[in-house]
């Protein structure tokens, strides 16, 4: 019997002909959005996040056009392995920022090899105690639970904020972690209040490292900002006031470098994301609140871009 090429039924080409009827009604829909964004790729976003629906899209794209960051339009951002909850109640994560957890992470694999070094008070902790200060969305502290845990048995990571807004953005990211690796999100405390205001007090003397991403943008700078930044993110956790010495933005720089003095144990390691401008600075307070050494970090446009202290 002759094989032949087989028929499709009424029923499958109905299914293939709508399959491609909708294709073409997304890229006509993604089309006419970049046209008015002046982004395909934007378009493309914006259209994957509204599951191809006209009227979703089209309300995203109309927020887009009024100048509201692309993040917050879409509500979600990538952030090294994770995919964040965002909106105007926490900062837009940046690549600077995944950096600064590059740095910390590296720190942690040292420190962990150096477990049983001594400590000021007894440890309760089973692993290495990380606190990033000023959480927000959870970028930090969630990224170090997820790839940290992996170098670091035992580890516990205390996200602290003292803004309940900013809270919340990063407890529904908690959970968001918890639904695809609880392991992970069980390493995470979220803590409300301000800097090591939060931190429980049998912890002082006991942590073995701090990260944070502080305001430190100068409120002389402020009104230069792109307007995407300045109309949009939150200002309290963008500007701060100027540091003992007079540099611009360094309040909330020093309060984390000096506080973190008190906390660390011997060796601990100290990692703040700064402003380029602020390096010298940032040294000078970490030297004067008694660390042992302290450096600087680029990001990889060759800008100074952190301070890493050892305790």
């Amino acid at each position: 019997m002759r094989v032949g090429v087989p028929v499709p039924t009424s029923e499958e080409m109905t299914i293939s002909e709508s399959t491609a009827g909708a294709a073409a009604d997304r890229h006509r829909l993604e089309d006419v959005i970049a046209r008015r964004l002046g982004s395909a790729r934007e378009a493309r976003w914006i259209v994957e996040h509204a599951d191809g629906d006209a009227g979703r899209a089209r309300a995203s794209a109309d927020r887009r056009a009024a100048g509201e960051p692309l993040q917050y339009v879409l509500g979600r951002w990538p952030f090294r392995s994770l995919d964040l909850v965002v909106d105007r109640r926490v900062l837009i994560p940046r690549p600077e920022t995944e950096q600064l957890v590059e740095v910390a992470l590296a720190e942690l694999g040292s420190l962990s090899s150096d477990l049983g070094g001594a400590t000021t008070v007894p440890r309760s902790a089973p692993g290495p105690v990380c606190v990033d200060l000023g959480t927000g969305s959870g970028a930090i502290a969630l990224s170090l639970a997820v790839e940290g845990g992996l170098m670091a048995p035992g580890l516990v990571v205390l996200a602290t904020e003292d803004s309940a807004d900013a809270l919340a953005v990063a407890e529904a990211n908690l959970a968001e972690l918890a639904g695809r690796d609880p392991v992970a999100a069980g390493r995470v405390r979220l803590s409300e209040g301000r800097w090591f205001d939060a931190v429980p007090p049998e912890l002082a003397g006991a942590v073995d490292l701090v990260v944070s991403n502080p305001p430190y943008v100068a409120e002389s700078d402020f009104p230069g900002l792109d307007p995407t930044v300045r109309d949009w993110e939150p200002r309290r956790a963008l500007v701060a006031a100027p540091g003992s010495s007079g540099v611009g933005g360094m309040a909330d720089i020093e309060a984390v470098i000096s506080g973190a003095a008190l906390w660390l144990r011997p060796s601990g390691v100290l990692v703040v994301e700064i402003d380029p401008s602020q390096g010298t600075a940032a040294v000078e307070v970490a030297r004067r609140s008694g660390f042992g050494g302290s450096r600087t970090r680029r990001d990889l446009a060759g800008r100074i871009r952190m301070v890493v202290a050892e305790r």
